[in-house]
Parts: structure tokens; C-alpha cells; sequence
């Protein structure tokens, strides 16, 4: 998108503070008070910001929500719309073309339920989709990019930015770094408030995945440009 000029803006919606175990790795502390949290939180925001302007976009670029890591299913099960809101306020401010939203099929309980409330903010969107952790049916598929390899080191040195993340887990992170990248159809027909039950099951097997190695690279292929991106996903509405 900044390739054809066009505007772009990420939204964090936690600072991702609630991380316990690389912070117990990297601070040497077994046990983390508030103040720990907010520290980590902290620097998360600022290896966020570091990614941003790997990837050429300025601080601008960026709003931070400061909603509770590991807390926004939650929120959705208390029917808490306060998400929702914010993110209906900043697409009112920036009136996006587009928007490239967390996936249903994410095994991340916080993916999913933003995911619910991107598409409850913006009903009438064009939205596309996208999974970090596990995979979303090949029929949900909107398009694939093929990077090149410029973009692709790009990536990586966004990747390498989150110094915090990749103390435990370089490999896989670096991983995303791959040469394809999937985007999928919206999930107006999936999204939806989680039990506490579901959100156990897939935090399990997203563990299981990441101790087993079960975040393989994406192999697939194929070309399309950023605006194909857009107007595949206008078609799949």
C-alpha cells in the first residue's frame, strides 16, 4: 500500500503486557507485580513503533487502545462494547478503503474476539482477514501475495524489532517472515462471543503447536498486486 501511495494505519489494540514467561526469562523474576507488567507493556509499545518504521511508517501510523492483554475475550463475553466503540470512532476519523482484520480461525483468543469486534464496528466494510497462529480453510482464501525479496527483509527486520518476543520463540517468529502471504475472506458470518471452554481448547492447542513445532512455514504461491487485494475482497462480499 505505500509502494501505490496509499495511507496506512495499525491499531494495537493491548500493549501486549500480560507475557509472563519470556519476561521471567529475560528480567530473571518468577514472580511479576503490576509495575512489571506496565514495564513490559511499555517496551512492547516501543519494539511495536521500532517495526513500524522498518516497514517506513511513521509513530502517526500507530494508535494504541491499551485494552487488557489476554483479556479481550473476556470483555466480549461481559458484552463490554467499549472496542467496538473505539474502533468505530477511529474508522469514522480515517474512513478506510480497507480493513485487514485478525481471523475467526486464529488459535489466539485475543485474535478471534477483536475479530468480532472489527467486524461489529465496521458491518458494512470492506474487510479482509488474517491468521498468525494455525490455519483458515483454503475455501475462505481471498488472495496470496508473493513478497520480494526486499519486502520480505523488510519483514524480517519488523520481526526483529519484537526483541521481547523472539527470546524464546526466535524461530518461529522469524518464520513469518515468509515469502507468501495469505489474506481471507471477511467472517461477518462467523464472528461471534466465545465460551470460556472454547477459549481453553485452542489456547491448548496453540500450546501444543508451539512446543511441538507446529507452526510450519506457508509454502503456497501466487502474485497479486495490493490492489487485487482489495478488489477480491469487495467481490467475496
Amino acid at each position: 500500500m505505500l509502494a501505490v501511495r496509499g495511507d496506512v494505519h495499525v491499531v494495537f489494540v493491548t500493549d501486549g503486557e500480560n507475557n509472563p514467561w519470556p519476561q521471567r526469562y529475560m528480567e530473571r523474576k518468577v514472580f511479576l507485580k503490576a509495575g512489571d507488567r506496565a514495564k513490559w507493556g511499555a517496551m512492547r509499545r516501543r519494539e511495536a513503533l521500532c517495526s513500524l518504521a522498518r516497514l517506513g511508517m511513521s509513530e502517526r501510523s500507530a494508535t494504541f487502545l491499551a485494552f487488557p492483554d489476554q483479556g479481550i475475550a473476556n470483555l466480549a463475553r461481559r458484552a463490554d462494547m467499549r472496542l467496538r466503540d473505539a474502533f468505530r470512532e477511529i474508522i469514522e476519523n480515517i474512513q478506510p478503503t480497507l480493513i485487514v482484520s485478525p481471523s475467526s480461525f486464529d488459535l489466539h483468543a485475543d485474535h478471534r474476539a477483536i475479530s468480532y469486534y472489527a467486524h461489529s464496528a465496521a458491518p458494512d466494510a470492506t474487510i479482509t482477514t488474517y491468521v498468525i497462529h494455525g490455519n483458515a480453510p483454503e475455501k475462505r482464501l481471498a488472495c496470496h501475495i508473493e513478497l520480494t525479496n526486499c519486502e520480505q527483509q523488510r519483514k524480517q527486520e519488523a520481526i526483529e524489532c519484537h526483541v521481547s518476543q523472539l527470546a524464546l520463540s526466535r524461530n518461529r517468529f522469524l518464520s513469518y517472515a515468509r515469502r507468501t502471504e495469505s489474506f481471507h475472506t471477511a467472517e461477518f458470518d462467523l464472528v461471534r462471543v466465545e465460551s470460556v471452554a472454547r477459549v481453553w481448547m485452542t489456547a491448548f492447542e496453540h500450546s501444543v503447536r508451539v512446543l511441538f513445532g507446529g507452526y510450519p512455514r506457508n509454502t503456497q504461491s501466487g502474485v497479486q498486486t495490493a490492489a487485487d487485494v482489495q478488489d477480491r475482497a469487495e467481490s467475496s462480499l
